[in-house]
């Protein structure tokens, strides 16, 4: 079904939606205490400095806060005249092709800028592609059963990203970002017969990818057999798997964990030090509210009172949800190990900056809602 074509009348300006901003303030809070109890000891043995990943965090997060204050109150559509739309996209595509040629590797991938700066251009792509996709599929709407004039182009300018990112070797953003424009397409009202079509197409690609890398196959190996592997293979999801297990109900309390041994356990496997420290009540504690900032965000889409608006905040809700998930699903060995970050709480300028980002985006949109003023004051209550 179709998205709601814009409203006629002119939007009128709501109070900012307090239930979304203080899930995104509690999920940063318990990010950066996470990050410092549970990367302390790994710290202290790799860098010789117990604060060196938090005292970095801080710093990138007084960025991302201002960042995220920024873009709860700018306004989205100043940006959506063509020539900036087509010069962002095409900058950020630029950005993320340099990596791919001439970057950092670390653990097989090349994700990052040549040179000393740490920046991580596929984050951008999270802002700026959605972005792109909502605001065209909004020009679009009255032309979207047209599949080649209207869709294809939409589909080639995804495909092009996901090949870019690809060449990073960072096979799971691709997959995910390409997965995020699959759903708005269908969001926004694309023929189903189109889309499953595209999907089955991806998936043969995707299998491809798969087995023209020997490392992934190599972890879809481990990833059936876990009984098997080494310190790149299993050895990181099964301390993953006991860490999250010790934790038991109550946890082991605050700085009492022992993730020291898993490499880069301030990255990708930061919950497993979380769910040691602070057990099932702390596992319980993250799902709720994550669970919140996901369905208040999903009604901010629903209620938004314009086409762009609407796939703009679904887009981004869905972004960082799919983000969660696979991370999630990675530690309890769900999913074969891929290189996606936990938003808020794994160590990164770059993935944190553009979570917040993208937070104040979703905040900015719930100001224009087709909701009643008197009802929206009514819920808040």
């Amino acid at each position: 079904m179709k998205i709601a074509k814009h409203q006629k009348k002119k939007p009128q300006k709501m109070p900012l939606d307090f239930i979304l901003l203080a899930s995104v303030a509690l999920l940063f809070g318990l990010g950066l205490v996470t990050l410092y109890s549970g990367s302390y000891s790994y710290a202290e043995d790799a860098r010789k400095d117990g604060f060196h990943f938090i005292s970095r965090q801080l710093g990138f997060g007084v960025g991302g806060a201002l960042v995220f204050c920024l873009a709860i109150f700018f306004n989205l559509e100043r940006l959506r005249h063509k020539t900036i739309v087509t010069l962002a996209l095409l900058v950020t595509l630029a950005l993320n092709i340099i990596p791919a040629l001439w970057g950092r590797e670390i653990n097989g991938a090349r994700r990052w800028f040549p040179g000393p700066f740490s920046f991580q251009p596929s984050e951008l792509a999270k802002i700026v592609l959605p972005f792109y996709l909502a605001h065209m599929l909004d020009r679009k709407q009255e032309r979207l059963d047209n599949f080649t004039g209207a869709v294809l182009p939409l589909l080639i300018v995804s495909a092009l990203f996901t090949c870019v990112i690809l060449f990073q070797n960072s096979f799971a953003i691709a997959a995910f970002l390409a997965l995020n424009a699959w759903l708005v397409l269908l969001m926004a009202g694309v023929k189903k017969r189109h889309l499953i079509s595209v999907f089955i197409f991806a998936i043969i690609i995707a299998a491809a990818m798969v087995v023209m890398r020997p490392h992934r196959i190599a972890r879809f190996y481990y990833y059936l057999h876990p009984d098997e592997g080494s310190l790149t293979g299993n050895y990181q999801v099964q301390q993953s798997i006991d860490a999250v297990a010790s934790g038991g109900f109550w946890g082991k309390g605050l700085g009492q964990g022992d993730m020291s041994d898993v490499l880069e356990v301030q990255s990708d496997f930061i919950f497993s030090a979380f769910a040691e420290e602070l057990g099932f009540l702390g596992i319980l504690l993250f799902v709720c509210l994550f669970a919140l900032f996901t369905v208040q965000g999903y009604i901010v889409a629903y209620r938004a009172d314009a086409v762009f608006r609407r796939l703009l905040a679904f887009s981004y809700v869905t972004i960082l949800t799919l983000q969660t998930f696979i991370n999630l699903a990675v530690i309890i060995r769900v999913v074969p190990t891929t290189g996606i970050p936990l938003p808020f709480f794994s160590a990164g300028g770059s993935s944190l900056i553009s979570s917040l980002a993208i937070c104040g985006m979703i905040v900015n949109v719930s100001r224009f809602s087709n909701v009643p003023l008197e009802l929206r004051y009514s819920m808040q209550r």
